[in-house]
C-alpha cells in the first residue's frame, strides 16, 4: 500500500504465490516497462539512508577546512571581495524555455557577520543530515546553503566540490531519511513504524545515472585529449606541485607504467559509465574504482574528491542487499562478538522497544532474554540488567550493546542517555 512521499509497507510474499502464467509475463515483460519499473519501482531505502551519512558527513568536515580561512576566501578584505564573486558568477543560465536565475542567498552581502551566520547555519544543516534529523527540512536547507556558498566563490571549486553539490541537491529530493537516521529511530519508537517500508527509487536511480555520467563525460574529454590518446597524460600531474602530495614510487612515472596506467585509467572509467550496471561485473568495476580512488586519495592534493565519488558508489547496491551483507557479516561475527542480555527480573522487551533494539543493530549480533535469575559470576548493572558474550564471559549490558550497534553510537555522546533508552525499551511481564 502506497503512503506519502512515495513511500509503502512492505508486504511479505511468499515465492509460491506466483503462478507461472505470472513468471512467464514477467520473463515476456517489454524494455520500456522493465526500464520503467527499474527506474520508478520501489525497495528498500537503506542504499541511499548510508549515502545520506556518508555525503553529509563530507560536506561538513569540508566546512570544518574552511573554518579557519573564511575571512580570505569569503570576507571583503580577502582574496574574493564580494564584487570579485560576482564577477566570476553568471546570475542566469540561458534555457530553451527562457533565462532561469541561479541561486545565491548571500548574493551582495559584504557583512562578515550575517555569512558568519549563514555559514554556521550551513554547518548545522550537514550535521543534522548526517544524523538523520529532520531530514527532509536539514537536506533541503543544506542543498539550498551549499549551493549558495559555492556561488559566492566559484573560484576556489574543484570536480569534487561539485559532486558534492550535486550530491546534496539529490538528498534533498528524495526520501534518504527513511532509513539509517535518528528520524526513524523515533518513528519507531513512538510506534509510528512497525516494521520495513519501500521508497521510490527513482532518486537512488539518479545517483547511479549521474555517476556513470561523470565517468562516461570524462572519458569522452580524454578521447579528444592528445596526452590521453598518446598513452602519457599521467605522467603530467606528478610534475605538478600543487597536487603532489605522498611520495610515489618511481617506476610509475617510467615507461611503460605511464602508459599502463593512462589506458588503464580511461579503460576503468569507461566501465564504471557503462559496465558497471551489469551486475555480474557490478563488483569487479566498482572495485577498480575504489582502487583508482584510493591512488588519487594516496598521491593527489585533491581534498575529499575519492571519498566523495567512492560514497556514489553505495547507490550501485540495493538496499536489500546491503541489509543481507551486514547479516552475514553478523553471522560470521556472532562467535566473536555475539551477546545475549537478559533483562531485569519480570520485565521484557516492548513491542515499539524490541523494533528499536533491532533497528540499531543491523549485524544481529545482540540476542535479548527476558527477566530470569542469573549466576552470581555473572555481572549486573545496578538495575538487574546482565550480559554474556557468546564464549560465556560476562560484560556489561549497556556498554556490550552500544559497542556492537552502530545505531546506539550516536546516543553515547549524552551521558546516561543510552542506558536511559535500553532501559524505557523494555516493559513488565503481565
Amino acid at each position: 500500500m502506497a503512503g506519502k512521499g512515495g513511500e509503502r509497507k512492505v508486504a511479505k510474499v511468499s515465492p509460491a504465490a506466483k503462478s507461472p502464467q505470472a513468471e512467464s509475463l514477467e520473463a515476456d515483460e517489454p524494455i520500456l516497462r522493465s526500464l520503467d519499473r527499474w527506474w520508478f519501482g520501489y525497495g528498500s531505502p537503506t542504499s541511499l539512508g548510508i549515502f545520506r551519512i556518508c555525503i553529509a558527513t563530507l560536506v561538513f568536515l569540508n566546512l570544518l577546512t574552511l573554518t579557519g580561512d573564511l575571512r580570505w576566501w569569503y570576507g571583503e578584505n580577502g582574496f574574493v571581495p564580494a564584487w570579485v564573486g560576482q564577477v566570476w558568477f553568471v546570475p542566469r543560465v540561458a534555457t530553451p524555455l527562457g533565462d532561469i536565475p541561479k541561486l545565491d542567498l548571500i548574493s551582495g552581502v559584504t557583512d562578515f557577520r550575517i555569512f558568519l551566520a549563514f555559514f554556521a547555519f550551513t554547518c548545522v544543516a550537514a550535521f543534522a543530515t548526517a544524523l538523520g534529523l529532520f531530514t527532509r527540512y536539514a537536506a533541503f536547507a543544506l542543498a539550498l546553503c551549499l549551493v549558495s556558498l559555492h556561488h559566492r566563490n566559484p573560484i576556489i571549486l574543484h570536480g569534487g566540490d561539485t559532486a558534492m553539490r550535486i550530491a546534496v541537491l539529490y538528498l534533498a529530493v528524495s526520501p534518504s531519511g527513511r532509513a539509517c537516521s535518528l528520524d526513524r529511530l523515533f518513528r519507531l519508537r513512538r510506534g509510528e513504524e512497525d516494521g520495513p517500508v519501500e521508497v521510490s527509487l527513482w532518486g537512488q536511480r539518479l545517483v547511479q545515472f549521474n555517476t556513470a555520467l561523470i565517468y562516461f563525460t570524462t572519458v569522452w574529454a580524454k578521447w579528444f585529449g592528445t596526452r590521453w590518446l598518446d598513452g602519457t597524460a599521467t605522467w603530467y600531474p606528478a610534475r605538478l606541485a600543487e597536487f603532489q602530495r605522498f611520495p610515489v614510487p618511481g617506476f610509475m612515472n617510467d615507461l611503460p607504467m605511464v602508459y599502463l596506467t593512462t589506458y588503464g585509467t580511461v579503460l576503468l572509467e569507461f566501465s564504471l559509465g557503462t559496465l558497471v550496471f551489469f551486475r555480474p561485473l557490478r563488483k569487479y568495476v566498482l572495485f577498480g574504482g575504489v582502487m583508482l580512488h584510493a591512488f588519487i586519495e594516496y598521491s593527489m592534493n585533491v581534498p575529499f574528491f575519492s571519498y566523495l565519488m567512492v560514497s556514489y558508489y553505495v547507490c550501485f547496491y540495493d538496499g536489500e542487499e546491503i541489509a543481507g551483507f551486514f547479516r552475514r557479516l553478523g553471522e560470521r561475527l556472532r562467535p566473536l562478538a555475539g551477546l545475549e542480555v537478559t533483562l531485569p527480573t519480570n520485565r521484557r522487551l516492548s513491542p515499539t522497544g524490541e523494533r528499536f533494539l533491532a533497528a540499531i543493530d543491523p549485524m544481529g549480533l545482540v540476542r535479548y532474554l527476558p527477566g530470569a535469575a542469573l549466576p552470581s559470576t555473572e555481572e549486573k548493572a545496578r538495575d538487574g540488567w546482565s550480559a554474556l558474550k557468546d564464549n560465556g564471559k560476562p560484560a556489561h549490558p549497556f556498554r556490550g550493546v552500544a559497542y556492537r550497534a552502530p545505531g546506539a553510537w550516536v546516543f553515547l555522546v549524552v551521558p546516561g542517555l543510552w542506558r536511559r533508552l535500553m532501559t524505557t525499551s523494555t516493559e513488565a511481564v503481565s
